[in-house]
Order: C-alpha cells, then structure tokens, then sequence
C-alpha cells in the first residue's frame, strides 16, 4: 500500500524523526505525550507501577535504562505537579547510583540431624505403624550428636532467602563514615 505525503507533511516527518528517541535537555512534545499516556494508564489501572512505568517510556521513547529514568524523574517531579505546558523547560537530570553492601537475610534451609520419635505402643512394629500414622508422643534432636554440632546444610538460594530491609539499612546507618578502611570493607557505592 502506497501513502501519498505533501512536502510540507513530509519534512514535518522528517523533523519529528530527528527528535524521537534522543534525549535532549528540554523536556519535548514526546515527553508530554509520554506524560499524558503514563496518567490515563494510572487512571484505568487506578495505581502507578515505577518499574512498568519505566519499561513503558523505554519501549515508546527508544531510551536506555538511565534516560528512562530521567524522563520517569521529571514526569514525577514537574509534570504530576503542574500538568501544563513545559515543553522546552530543563530536564532535571538524576543519577543511578548502587550501593554494594552486607544484605541480612533469612535463608530456609534444610538439614538431616538425627533425633529420637517417642511413641506408646505393645511392639516394634506397632511402634513403626503408629509413627507413619503421625500418633507419636514426642520428638527431639540428639544433641550430644556429632551431625548436631556441625550440620551438613542444604538450601537453595534461588527464592529462599528473603532480604530483611530494615536491618540492611541499619546496617548501612552503622558505618563509621570517618573510618575510610570500614567504608571499604564495608561499603561499595558505584554510579
């Protein structure tokens, strides 16, 4: 199918084609178009998603991670603001940066120790039949065991471990800023 354009439609193509996808130091037409697609997002989702907004304006503007999050910054901080025309205004531009730090977490973790079931019953074999039938008295660990000084753990990292946040960031609050060798061995930030 073959579409017909007048010179002036064309040249018009032309220039709206050198500015999409470049991020440049005004906030463009395509920003606000951007600004105006992400609130009727927000309206018929009736919540906001940073991250899918980010992939969002990735995906239709053509930017990187760090451009997307320029965009994302200013349309938080000027356009939900004052939702008018700021087409040419500055970009207010942010950085990214990741601190490498000691996570607390809590890992569920399996191990084999050997222990002792207690059950009632008139003979050995009555004894197993009550055990596999869960009618035990008690259970305990053999705490005089070799096994239950050093147990021999198995775990999977891969979605067991769950970072406890608060204590990471306390953790973080507690360097001693003035101690260059603990920030070090501590403290990795990167930009």
């Amino acid at each position: 199918m073959k579409i017909r354009l007048t010179e002036r439609q064309y040249s018009r193509l032309l220039t709206e084609d050198k500015d999409y996808g470049k991020l440049d130091s005004t906030i463009t037409t395509y920003m606000i178009k951007m600004f105006e697609f992400l609130d009727d997002m927000h309206t018929k989702k009736g919540f906001a998603d940073k991250l899918h907004d980010i992939n969002t304006i990735k995906t239709y503007l053509g930017l990187n991670d760090h451009e997307a999050n320029i965009v994302y910054h200013n349309y938080i901080n000027k356009w939900e603001n004052r939702k008018g025309d700021i087409v040419g205004e500055p970009l207010d531009f942010v950085a990214t940066y990741t601190i490498r730090t000691i996570m607390p977490t809590v890992v569920s973790a399996r191990t084999y120790l050997p222990g002792f079931v207690e059950v009632t019953a008139s003979s050995s074999e009555d004894a197993l039949d009550k055990v596999l039938n869960g009618e035990y008295n008690t259970m305990y660990l053999d705490e005089n065991s070799l096994e239950f000084d050093n147990p021999d753990l198995d775990y999977d990292m891969y979605g067991d471990a769950d970072i406890v946040e608060d204590m990471v960031i306390d953790h973080v609050g507690d360097v001693d800023w003035e101690d260059t060798e603990e920030i070090e061995d501590r403290i990795k930030i990167k930009k």
